[in-house]
């Protein structure tokens, strides 16, 4: 036994209006997605993705500010990683700077860190991502506790 799925059209739709099962989409009226035109993802866009996606790995935060190559302030775990990225059609490149939590190892947290740059700025942008460069340019110590008087 088979059966037959019939679609719905609406009655006040015009004549001859595709089906979803026809363009592939969840609003006919709108046509066929191919032909609707194009979407660019700016670089900025891919930046403020992969800069989130760094505070969302343990161990790895935004490096602390410089000025003159000497650090000023601690890392910053609750602020977005300085992030370039290139993209080129669908694809980009992405260049971290980062901290690195101590004593995490500097090559599990990296590795983590590209996999989570890839994951989030494909998942939210639809750019797939080619190449993620990664500079640790900071160790950051645990904050010492204070010292107790016996």
């Amino acid at each position: 036994m088979s059966t037959v799925a019939s679609a719905v059209v609406p009655d006040d739709a015009p004549v001859g209006t595709p089906l979803a099962a026809e363009t592939g989409s969840a609003h006919p009226e709108l046509g066929d997605p191919a032909e609707r035109g194009s979407l660019t993802v700016a670089d900025r866009v891919v930046e403020r993705v992969a800069g989130h996606a760094v505070t969302r790995v343990e161990g790895a935060s935004a490096a602390p500010r410089r000025v003159l190559g000497v650090s000023v302030g601690g890392s910053r775990p609750d602020r977005e990683a300085s992030v370039d990225a290139r993209v080129d059609g669908s694809t980009a490149t992405v260049e971290a700077t980062v901290a690195v939590a101590w004593p995490a190892s500097v090559r599990e947290v990296t590795a983590r860190l590209r996999e989570q740059v890839r994951d989030d700025v494909g998942r939210i942008t639809g750019v797939r991502v080619a190449h993620v460069d990664v500079d640790v340019v900071s160790l950051t110590a645990p904050a010492a506790r204070p010292r107790r008087v016996q």
